[in-house]
C-alpha cells in the first residue's frame, strides 16, 4: 500500500486547513496526445459551505476542454528535510511533507453574472493581506467585460479527498516530540504545527 497507511491522512478539516494554506492547485487533467497528464497550476479557492472550488485560467488553458469530466487537484503544503541531528540520530535523513489530492468534476462557467461573482470572490479573498486592498470594481465595466472574455471561469465539485501527511508518524511519540521542537527552533513552524504528538 502506497502511501503507507501511517502517512495517510483523513481528517477533511486538516485537509481543507492545508488546502487554505496553500491554494496554488497542480491540476492534472487527461490528454488525447500522451499516455501522461497535462498539469496546469491554478489558485483556487474552496468554499467549505457549498462544497465547490473556484478558479478562472485563460480561454485556452487545457481545463476548458474538461467540462463534465474529473481532474485531479494537488495541493503541496510545507516541506523540509529531517536531518537526523533533529532526533539524536534516531532517524535517517529524510523529508517531511503534506499534501492533498482532490478528485472533482469539472464545470465551465457560463453565465455572466456568476463570472463577475467568481471574480469578486478570488479577488477579495486573495487581496485580504495586501494593503491597499485592490477592488475588482475600480476596474470600468467595460474593461471587466473584456477582461472576462479571455478567460474561462470554472467550478470544481470534489467527489474524493485524500492526503498524505509524511510527518515520522512511524516513529515513537517522544522522537516525533523532540523532531517538532527542534523544527521549532529552526523557524519551521508551519511544518511543526502539523506534527500530533
Amino acid at each position: 500500500m502506497y502511501p503507507p497507511s501511517h502517512f495517510q491522512e483523513h481528517d477533511i478539516k486538516r485537509l481543507q486547513a492545508l488546502v487554505e494554506q496553500f491554494p496554488l492547485a497542480s491540476i492534472l487533467t487527461p490528454s488525447s496526445q500522451s499516455d501522461l497528464n497535462n498539469i496546469c497550476h491554478v489558485p483556487v479557492l474552496y468554499d467549505p459551505i457549498c462544497n465547490v472550488f473556484t478558479a478562472h485560467v485563460a480561454k485556452h488553458n487545457p481545463l476548458t476542454q474538461c467540462d463534465k469530466r474529473s481532474v485531479k487537484l494537488h495541493f503541496n503544503g510545507d516541506s523540509c528535510y529531517l536531518s537526523p541531528s533533529y532526533s539524536n540520530n534516531k532517524t535517517l535523513p529524510s523529508w517531511l511533507y503534506s499534501s492533498v489530492q482532490v478528485t472533482a468534476k469539472v464545470e465551465i462557467i457560463k453565465s455572466d453574472s456568476e463570472k463577475e461573482k467568481i471574480m469578486s470572490q478570488l479577488t477579495t479573498h486573495f487581496e485580504q493581506t495586501i494593503k491597499p486592498m485592490w477592488n475588482i470594481n475600480d476596474m470600468p465595466t467595460r474593461s471587466r467585460q473584456a477582461m472576462y472574455q479571455q478567460l474561462s471561469f470554472i467550478e470544481f465539485t470534489p467527489t474524493h479527498w485524500s492526503g498524505n501527511f509524511k510527518l515520522s508518524q512511524n516513529k515513537s511519540a517522544e522522537i516525533r516530540a523532540q523532531i517538532k521542537e527542534n523544527l521549532k527552533q529552526d523557524q519551521k513552524h508551519s511544518i511543526a504545527a502539523l506534527f500530533q504528538t
